[in-house]
């Protein structure tokens, strides 16, 4: 599929859950053959353009931060006119949006609204906004903020009514959609988030891990990684670590992240004598979060409002470290199977601190209980929660809407490029053909009959390829693609699909290939034979098990074209 992604973050910078999800999704549909491409605004800093990251291409537009109002308009505008050049360009077979503002500016232009589409919904767009008040200038309170999330309202329930499916990352989102949008389920698909259990999982000891990461091997250490926003909780989690510290004088608690809130959040640890208790990371390179996760006795989500999903959770349970959290979101959803105990009570600090203090205690009574949920953990991460899994339900659901598309449009999927389109007819020596408006292919109107196919390829075929007929420039042609191969070293077999009189075998051979010539047909295979002095087989190349490694090079010479599934061949 030719896939067109538009998103308000872009894949470049993973700054938070939105980023990563983005960049799971586009770089292993990348990984399975897909063609993606990645429309989003330039980040702060970066610079406008097309690049190439990770083996996903993206393209940045600008976008003016001087305003609020101006920032959604050239947002608007510069979504849709990116993604307009794209298929102009490339063409596409589906959309998938993240957030709503892009969405916007696609799916209101003639484009959006005849390609199928599919609205990843991470969160709210104004609810986030209002919990943002303050932290940046684009985030204003007052008056001028309430028309901002009124705007978002707008805008993210324009995209959601115009995309063709939803794609929620947990039942909570889905509730969401209906309460704030009115958007019924039957138009909405449950596809979670991930982790990637090949680069989370337990790895040595944590007391290893620990001392790798300088920290102290002897004293209960609890982690928490979150942007420092108002809703993540984290003044609260300060707050309840005083009372966690009268428990467990030796506890530790590691804060990752960056945002507006360190000053006062770094204001309430020191005003509650918690300066030995708490420790700021900053931020925290993705290198090192599987360390962290791993040398944690326990990851602690202290979300107050609007989780709707945290990838955060299922990559430290993957890690095999289980999370203590509080009731909001999507959290009960992932932490209710695995154990009920994991939850706090409210999202309230005495509650917080009842919870981790209730984990400490357990620890100490029972390690091994603890070190059995932290297999559980492991494995109900990599059962439930991997990104395969999740990628899988993605490309599924992408593909039938690109197919339902196809179905309701009239296109035809073109044999050799794959895409999707309305073909174009046209008559050549009295035989109705269609080509392929993207890369140009056509394809005979009627298939031939068998009996059709045979009296060509025995009959007709053979009379055009006398041996005389062959231009010199053709046999240079040969040359050419035989010296592209390489010198073979040593006896290293070719194998020619539909050799015709056999030129090109000669040419192999010559170069010191073991060539083999494959034909239909009984007299060209004879003809080949006289040309080449090599072996030339009669039969179908479908009928060959080229997966056996019986042959070092296979080619096909005017051949895919002839071909009903080209693809199939080749596979």
């Amino acid at each position: 599929m030719k896939i067109v992604v538009v998103s308000d973050v872009s894949p470049v910078q993973l700054l938070g859950g939105g980023e990563r999800v983005l960049w799971e999704q586009t770089s292993r549909l990348c990984a399975r053959k897909h063609v993606v491409k990645v429309v989003s605004r330039t980040p702060d800093g970066g610079v406008p353009g097309d690049l190439v990251h990770g083996g996903v291409a993206v393209h940045h537009f600008p976008v003016d931060r001087r305003s609020l109002a101006a920032f959604i308009r050239t947002s608007v505008l510069g979504a849709r006119r990116a993604v307009e050049s794209e298929i102009a360009a490339h063409g596409a077979d589906v959309l998938h949006f993240h957030q709503p503002i892009g969405a916007f500016g696609v799916l209101t232009s003639t484009l959006g609204r005849r390609l199928p589409s599919l609205y990843t919904f991470h969160s709210p767009a104004p609810l986030e906004y209002r919990s943002r008040t303050g932290m940046s200038g684009l985030h204003r309170g007052g008056l001028v903020g309430r028309a901002g999330a009124a705007l978002l309202w707008t805008l993210e329930r324009a995209s959601l009514k115009r995309a063709s499916r939803i794609q929620v990352l947990s039942d909570f989102s889905a509730r969401l959609l209906w309460d704030l949008y009115g958007i019924s389920g039957e138009r909405i698909v449950k596809i979670v988030g991930g982790a990637d259990v090949e680069r989370f999982h337990p790895s040595g000891t944590r007391e290893a891990q620990r001392q790798a990461l300088g920290l102290p091997g002897d004293r209960p250490l609890l982690f928490t990684l979150r942007n420092l926003e108002p809703r993540m909780g984290l003044d609260t989690l300060i707050r309840a670590m005083a009372t966690v510290r009268e428990r467990f004088p030796r506890v530790l608690l590691l804060l990752g992240g960056s945002g507006s809130l360190r000053p006062l959040l770094e204001t309430i640890t020191i005003s509650l004598g918690l300066s030995e208790h708490v420790r700021f990371l900053g931020f925290v390179p993705e290198r090192d979060l599987p360390a962290y996760y791993g040398a944690a006795d326990a990851f602690v989500l202290p979300t107050r409002e609007l989780e709707g999903f945290g990838l955060v959770t299922v990559e430290a349970l993957a890690c095999g470290t289980p999370v203590l959290g509080t009731p909001v979101g999507a959290t009960p959803e992932i932490l209710e199977p695995l154990d009920r105990s994991l939850l706090f009570a409210d999202v309230g600090p005495t509650a917080i601190a009842d919870g981790i203090g209730r984990f400490l205690e357990r620890s100490e009574r029972d390690p091994a209980g603890v070190r059995d949920l932290r297999r559980a953990c492991v494995a109900y991460a990599e059962r439930q929660y991997g990104w395969s899994r999740s990628v899988d339900a993605l490309e599924d659901m992408l593909g039938t809407l690109t197919e339902k598309n196809v179905a309701a449009t009239g296109a035809v999927r073109c044999v050799a490029c794959d895409r999707a389109a309305r073909l174009r007819w046209f008559r050549h020596r009295g035989e109705d053909y269609r080509a392929c408006p993207a890369c140009g292919t056509s394809v005979a109107a009627k298939l031939p009959t068998a009996a059709g196919l045979r009296h060509f390829y025995e009959v007709e075929y053979p009379a055009r390829f006398v041996r005389p007929e062959v231009p010199a420039l053709r046999l240079d042609l040969f040359d050419e693609l035989v010296a592209r191969l390489g010198p073979p070293r040593g006896r290293r077999r070719l194998l020619d699909v539909g050799c015709g009189p056999g030129h090109f075998v000669a040419s192999a051979a010559a170069a010191g290939w073991c060539a083999v010539g494959l034909e239909l047909a009984a007299e060209m295979c004879a003809a080949a034979r006289t040309t080449a002095a090599c072996d030339v087989v009669q039969s179908d190349s479908v009928l060959l098990p080229f997966d056996t490694a019986s042959m070092d090079a296979v080619t096909f010479i005017n051949v895919l074209d002839h071909l009903v599934d080209p693809y199939g061949a080749l596979a």
